[in-house]
């Protein structure tokens, strides 16, 4: 059984990615916002910030998908993406 989760605030996630792997691979899905949550877990209330994505016609939490893997800034996955292309004709 899920944790009740309240979510307390949303934020913008301009500019910021979750990253998912794709069978040994890593691509990214923008973030559409962070919300701030409030959970209840055997009468203790916890808070956290999760990466939320649109899933379809929903939103949905991407620390939830089997392979989330982290959230960076999208400038970052891209100059990392472009390292390893760089690394990869080298070794060719």
């Amino acid at each position: 059984m899920s944790k009740p989760t309240n979510i307390l605030q949303i934020l913008p996630a301009t500019g910021w990615v979750a990253v998912y792997d794709e069978s040994g691979e890593e691509s990214a899905a923008a973030l559409v916002c962070f919300a701030l949550v409030e959970t209840l877990d055997n009468g203790s209330k916890t808070q956290a910030v999760r990466p939320m994505c649109a899933d379809g016609k929903r939103i949905a939490f991407a620390d939830e998908a089997a392979n989330f893997v982290r959230v960076e800034e999208l400038a970052q996955f891209e100059e990392d993406e472009e390292d390893e292309e760089e690394e990869e004709d080298t070794e060719a």
